[in-house]
């Protein structure tokens, strides 16, 4: 059975990566198709731009060129700085982008329908796994054990569609994989919890990460966050608010992000946030 550290780019699971190496270290970026989203923080970085996809060309081909991310662009730069640092390969993969996501679905991702990671991150991985090592997989989660709340919550069980009936309708045929074992080194194994972190990365200056990670619009993220995050990566947060506008529908439930732009700007501790609790988007 294969040992998987999940990657998110964040603090956390970057040093589980370094603490207890496994098999695989595997990351999934959230892409988006639209250039204009990139920003001129990655622009002036061609290096990061050809680095994504290279990674991404060589395990998942698919989806094509790599043109933007939804997430701070900096985790690019996490990544490679990472891979040098454990001195292991780290298998990058993606799903389908976030435009993409949203023109098929006619839905913007909430607080209450949270199908934004299922898809673009939990499918890409659970894909990957399923062409490429026996199931289930032992996969180890970035929760540490002052957020021991959160094992309950990370699921096992993937729906995936194996076949496709197409007498009178499309309809796809679907199939539950036990597919992962859930581990939590940080709680079962070695407490760890959130200074400890922070203190190792203080102490170890080759690793560069972003100050707010996963993507920079979630629902999740208080609105002074998304605020610094415009002021960061306006291209990013602009084009979610176009987003918005499309679809008719807002992100957070009560209020939309051009309005959220326009908020008093108050003193805030930047990237604090919870995660997200599927499984994958964390610290």
């Amino acid at each position: 059975m294969k040992t998987i550290n999940s990657l998110s780019g964040g603090k956390t699971s970057s040093y589980i990566a370094v603490n207890f190496p496994a098999d695989i270290e595997m990351f999934s970026l959230v892409c988006i198709e639209c250039h204009n989203a990139a920003g001129e923080w990655l622009k002036k970085r061609p290096d990061l731009i050809r680095y994504a996809n290279e990674k991404l060309e060589d395990y998942i081909p698919l989806y094509g060129e790599f043109r933007a991310t939804a997430e701070d662009p900096v985790i690019i730069q996490t990544m490679m700085e990472l891979e040098q640092k454990i001195g292991r390969e780290i298998i990058w993969v993606r799903g389908i982008s976030f435009d993409h996501l949203i023109q098929k679905s006619k839905f913007l991702p909430n607080s209450k329908t949270r199908f934004c990671t299922s898809e673009m991150k939990l499918k890409p991985i659970f894909e990957w796994c399923f062409l490429n090592t026996g199931l289930p997989v032992r996969m180890r989660l970035g929760y540490r054990f002052d957020e021991s709340h959160r094992k309950d919550k990370a699921t096992t069980e993937y729906e995936f569609p194996v076949s496709c009936n197409t007498y009178g309708q499309r309809r796809q045929n679907l199939k539950t994989f036990e597919w992962r074992i859930n581990e939590f080194p940080l709680i079962d194994e070695v407490p760890t919890i959130h200074p400890q972190v922070v203190n190792y990365w203080k102490n170890s200056n080759d690793v560069t990460f972003a100050d707010d990670s996963n993507c920079q619009m979630c629902f999740f993220k208080e609105a002074q966050q998304k605020l610094i995050n415009y002021e960061k990566h306006p291209n990013i947060m602009l084009w979610a608010a176009i987003q918005e506008q499309l679809i008719g529908a807002t992100f957070n439930k009560n209020i939309s992000l051009l309005s959220n732009f326009k908020i008093a700007k108050l003193d805030f501790f930047s990237g604090g946030g919870s995660g997200c609790n599927a499984g994958f988007c964390h610290d």
